[in-house]
């Protein structure tokens, strides 16, 4: 016959199915995604958000002239990297 599990009132039985080995590991990836997210987010200079909206840069075309920049530095890489061939050959 079925046996009926015995049910005790004063402890419920958990709603927790996985256990907490896999709550835990469930933390520690989501510690570690957040971690990367705020890494990435340091390390690129991108903008948070906190800043006052009403305060623009002084220049208009701030992030025009930023990429310029970037663009004229990775060109630059390139011009030198180019040289080098030319020299090795």
């Amino acid at each position: 016959m079925i046996r009926k599990p015995s049910y005790d009132p004063d402890h419920p039985p958990s709603s927790n199915i996985f256990g907490w080995k896999v709550s835990l590991i469930g933390l520690a990836l989501i510690l570690l995604l957040a971690g990367i997210a705020a890494y990435r987010t340091y390390t690129l200079d991108v903008p948070v958000g906190f800043e006052d909206p009403l305060e623009q840069p002084e220049s208009k075309n701030y992030y025009r002239e930023k990429a310029d920049r970037e663009a004229a530095k990775l060109d630059s890489l390139r011009r030198q990297q180019d040289q080098r061939r030319q020299q090795d050959q």
